[in-house]
């Protein structure tokens, strides 16, 4: 057997086709509570299963490909990245201490930063235009509570 040129693709390839057969499955079982062969639940999990395989199977033959690759110096958005990963794990703590509405605003004023590149002012007004909007479809509108935090 031939080894794969590149094995990240391999192994994301795999996986796709894997999770689009699991998804086919569920969405053929979900074939039997259906009126009609085209319309029901099933017809979007068959559609994602369908995608899922066929892009899993390109991405399969393009890690076969023999590509001779640069090497190229490390991307300067790993750092954005791995801030952006940070900052909503600090997300999910915040929200219990200071509640949904305070870690909301914190969070989304240095994503905005960090991703849109604004100064700090730019940010700050566009968190608590965000922060105003959410409060105002989810809490006012559609009336559905928020966790208020611990010191809240």
């Amino acid at each position: 057997m031939r080894l794969p040129h590149n094995v990240p693709d391999f192994l994301g390839a795999v996986l796709s086709i894997a999770a689009g057969v699991l998804v086919s499955l569920e969405a053929y079982r979900l074939r039997a509570y259906s009126l009609s062969r085209y319309v029901g639940d099933h017809t979007l999990p068959a559609i994602l299963g369908l995608v899922f395989v066929l892009l899993g199977a390109a991405l399969l033959v393009h890690s076969f490909r023999n590509e001779e690759r640069a090497k190229a110096p490390p991307s300067p958005h790993r750092t954005s990245l791995l801030l952006c990963l940070a900052l909503l794990g600090a997300y999910c703590l915040l929200i219990d201490i200071v509640g949904y509405l305070t870690a909301t605003l914190i969070v989304s004023a240095f994503l905005f930063r960090v991703v849109g590149r604004y100064g700090w002012g730019t940010a700050i007004v566009l968190a608590a235009v965000l922060t105003g909007c959410l409060y105002v479809v989810f809490i006012m509108w559609l009336q559905i509570s928020f966790p208020t935090g611990f010191f809240l």
